[in-house]
């Protein structure tokens, strides 16, 4: 294998004293493409450095003339690396402890599907209390501590939500120490998990970050696109690797693989013999006494615990006694969840007021408290520390350890405690204090650290302090100051998303200000205004993270809500997004028609500014109609407000110039905004015109690949750190021209099949046509598979006949395919010839040879 000689390459330049622009200027090509030579990025992984264009070759003969080197110098053989071995075995990594039930019985059925390895997903789905997470942890604690062959992964939803530390947790377990950007953590964990080795991941508590169905949320949806996909992925197949999960809901997303590849455990009551049995260990005495306990509540298995721990701690074990607990106040709908609070009734009178007070604080905290949050509320007195005032950390110990061994508490964390949702919903209605009251006691002590009005955070720890901060004020009631952390604390979208990437955050965090997580019920307590301000930006997080139709709905929302408030900015500004967004998805018609209006509605509002973007977008989306010389007027049109092009607006005009061939004036707008977008901090908006100058590159008729792949390497520093599913797509698309040009079939392979799923499953269809017109141009290439990749490639592009430039390229694409085997190839010649003649497409005249050939 070949290497280039980056170090040699460097060492002479400094020798020379020469800086990196005067190299580059001695050898003819631009810095970056120099540094990247300098740099070592041209040696590739599995293949190293492989001249396969007249540029490279020439810029290499450059370099070995104007610096003095040796060609056999600059470029040298090198032996393969040799693969690390593989590793002996794998220990268990918890990264939460799942609370282990204090007496197990029976389940033998579920424990023998969850040891049967051939099932690639598993879903244990039961209402609250029956038994899930005990059921894992059972099976997991059989498994051992290893070594195994495989990893296992045990991570709790209920003990943290947050999606993205759930990925980088995963991804260093799975993927080695190597450090990994937030952004590639997804894919770099799924590409771990397909390996090869029999892992085991296991979610529990997933119904923390799926739908409930409450309003007009989806339930059993999971909120975060990655975790989405990795699912999907897993239920697709991932090597030998098998994913367990617990649920309330059931999983939707996988619903179409279910009985299949995906095995759905629903969990019912407990027999009577095995509640028997259960009541007996918790120290009740054996009798007829004990099986019209378990038909009392369903053998319903929290219940039971709740009982049997109740009986045999205060009843001395009497099961006649316990037959005395009221069970039939309809105090909830559900009939288990009522019979268990009657059972929590009795509990709560025997327990000690300091007892029943610690409970009910750890209520109010779903993921748990440690001692020292505990100890903050007891100092400070009144209605919050109830019971508990004057107590200090080691007094409140202790009661802690009494709380667990009665089966009312459990250890999330070696220092933090917490308590099932169920318990935990019945004691929350005993805090004999207002839960405000107490979550003003932690945001006292989180503001103590933050200065909220400072710049925009930077460092993560900081960033997860600022939003614990803001989810306490708003439970302290405080909405208002609520929304000021989020707006000028964190700095709303324009900081968290367009400049920290942070978009699984702040979508998290915009969430709690939705009754339900429903974006059409955003808290009353706050302004129309604010309230639109949050779900616009709520549509924003969604879109980049892939979610178009949560988008969407949220654009919808907004307009309403602004609608409301009169605000004609506002309109256009929600149209506009809107109209983004269906783009993205393949609505062309639609796209237009709310691209017009929002144009018109800016007109109304004499907002110049706002008419140009409206009218480029519009412009953009009359180009993907193929109605080019409507787009070329309406672009003049936008031009002719008087607001300079910038940023999308200009990499729409880029787009389409290039298109039509107009490779010089589309570099130049692209060039034109860098230095703007780099000084307000717009790294998003770098990456999407990286991408196109990286198309810029391959333009013409001397393609760069090599300036190309610079390109590349600068827009991915955008999605490494974010994952922005639409740029992560365009970086799929460069890649796989990049392959194409240089003719590393394997890798173009490779980065098409990558971006078509991405595509298919976040729905952007405007994406997934051009990627199977890839997969057709790689199969010509290659000669293999070419008739299929042909009818899937028309069958996509039919499917959506509006995209006109797709359409053209997959008919001219297939033409050529039936040339090439045989088949009939002059009616989709002809077809393409028309399109692409509409479309002053700059390839029509290699339509046009196809077409003599027929």
């Amino acid at each position: 294998m070949l290497r280039f000689n980056h170090e040699l390459l460097a060492r002479i330049r400094t020798e020379l004293n020469l800086t990196q622009e005067a190299a580059a200027a001695a050898v003819g090509v631009d810095v970056r493409t120099y540094r990247r030579y300098e740099s070592g990025a041209v040696n590739e992984a599995a293949e190293g450095f492989v001249v396969r264009n007249a540029s490279r070759r020439r810029l290499l003969t450059q370099l070995c003339r104007e610096l003095g080197i040796a060609e056999d110098e600059l470029v040298v053989a090198v032996e393969e690396d040799v693969p690390a071995p593989a590793r002996e075995g794998w220990r268990p990594c918890h990264a939460h402890t799942l609370p282990r039930a204090r007496h197990f019985v029976g389940r033998e059925d579920g424990l023998m599907l969850l040891r049967e390895r051939t099932r690639r997903v598993i879903a244990v789905v039961a209402i609250g209390g029956a038994g899930k997470t005990s059921l894992v942890e059972r099976y997991v604690a059989e498994l051992g501590e290893g070594p195994h062959p495989g990893g296992i992964f045990v991570w709790s939803f209920y003990d943290d939500t947050r999606v993205e530390a759930f990925f980088a947790r995963a991804t260093g377990y799975f993927a080695g120490e190597v450090e990994v950007a937030a952004g590639d953590r997804p894919q770099v964990l799924q590409q771990a998990l397909a390996a090869g080795a029999p892992h085991l991941l296991v979610l529990d508590g997933l119904e923390a970050v799926q739908g409930s169905g409450s309003g007009e949320t989806t339930y059993g949806r999971l909120a975060d696109g990655a975790l989405r996909r990795l699912l999907m992925a897993a239920v697709r197949g991932l090597g030998a690797t098998r994913v367990l999960l617990t649920s309330r809901f059931e999983p939707t997303d996988l619903q179409a693989w279910d009985g299949q590849e995906l095995t759905t455990v629903r969990l019912g009551g407990l027999s009577p013999a095995e509640g028997s049995t259960l009541l007996e260990r918790w120290g009740l005495v054996a009798g007829a006494t004990l099986q019209p306990l378990v038909d009392r509540v369903g053998g319903h298995a929290l219940s039971l615990a709740m009982l049997g721990s109740y009986a045999g701690t205060f009843l001395g074990g009497d099961g006649e006694r316990a037959q005395a607990i009221a069970l039939e106040p309809a105090a909830r709908d559900d009939v288990l969840a009522r019979r268990l609070l009657a059972v929590l009734a009795a509990y709560a009178r025997a327990l000690a007021p300091e007892e029943r007070d610690v409970v009910a604080r750890l209520a109010l905290f779903p993921a748990g408290a440690d001692v020292p949050l505990l100890a903050r509320i007891a100092a400070a007195g009144g209605d919050a520390a109830g019971a508990l005032a004057g107590f200090e950390a080691a007094q409140i110990v202790p009661i802690l350890a009494r709380l667990e061994r009665l089966g009312l508490v459990a250890h999330a964390a070696p220092q933090r405690w917490t308590a099932h949702p169920f318990v935990a919903e019945y004691f929350r209605s005993l805090l004999g204090a207002p839960p405000e009251a107490i979550h003003e006691v932690e945001r006292e002590h989180l503001l103590a650290s933050l200065t909220v009005h400072a710049p925009g955070p930077q460092a993560h720890d900081r960033l997860d302090t600022y939003e614990a901060l803001l989810i306490h004020t708003l439970r302290a009631g405080r909405v208002s100051e609520a929304a000021s952390i989020y707006f000028r604390g964190l700095g709303g979208f324009s900081h968290l998303g367009l400049q920290l990437g942070a978009m699984s955050r702040g979508a998290r965090i915009v969430r709690e200000f939705a009754t339900g997580g429903d974006p059409a019920r955003m808290l009353a307590a706050l302004g129309v205004g604010r309230r639109a301000r949050l779900v616009y930006d709520w549509g924003l997080y969604a879109g980049a993270l892939g979610d178009l139709a949560l988008a969407s709905r949220c654009f919808r929302i907004h307009g309403a809500l602004v609608r409301e408030e009169g605000s004609l900015e506002g309109l256009t500004t929600s149209l506009r997004a809107l109209a983004y967004t269906e783009r993205l998805a393949g609505s062309l018609t639609e796209a237009l028609q709310l691209a017009e209006t929002a144009a018109d509605v800016a007109i109304r509002a004499q907002s110049p500014g706002d008419a140009a973007r409206a009218l480029a977008l519009q412009a953009r989306v009359l180009h993907d109609l193929g109605r080019v010389d409507t787009a070329d007027a309406t672009f003049e049109q936008a031009r002719g407000l008087g607001d300079r092009p910038f940023a999308r607006r200009s990499f729409w005009a880029a787009e389409h110039a290039l298109a039509l061939g107009r490779v010089t004036a589309a570099q130049a707008e692209v060039e034109g905004n860098l230095a703007g977008l780099h000084e307000l901090g717009w790294a998003g908006h770098r990456a999407h015109a990286e991408t196109i100058l990286g198309q810029v590159a391959l333009a013409g008729d001397e393609p760069d690949p090599d300036r190309a792949s610079l390109h590349l390497v600068h827009a991915r520093e955008w999605t490494t750190a974010t994952g922005e599913i639409e740029v992560v797509l365009r970086c799929h698309e460069l890649e796989a021209q990049i392959c194409l040009a240089e003719r590393r079939f394997a890798d173009a392979e490779r980065a098409i099949r990558g971006g078509l799923t991405l595509a298919e499953t976040c729905g952007f269809g405007l994406f997934a046509g051009v990627f199977k017109n890839l997969a057709l141009t790689r199969a010509l290439e290659v000669g293999t598979g070419v008739a299929e990749a042909a009818a899937r490639a028309v069958a996509a592009a039919r499917a959506q006949p509006t995209a006109a430039w797709n359409l053209a390229d997959a008919l001219h694409l297939a033409g050529v395919a039936a040339l090439t085997t045989g088949t009939p190839a002059r009616e989709l010649l002809a077809e393409a010839e028309r399109l692409r003649a509409g479309l002053r497409h700059p390839q029509l005249a290699a339509t046009r040879a196809a077409l003599a050939r027929t």
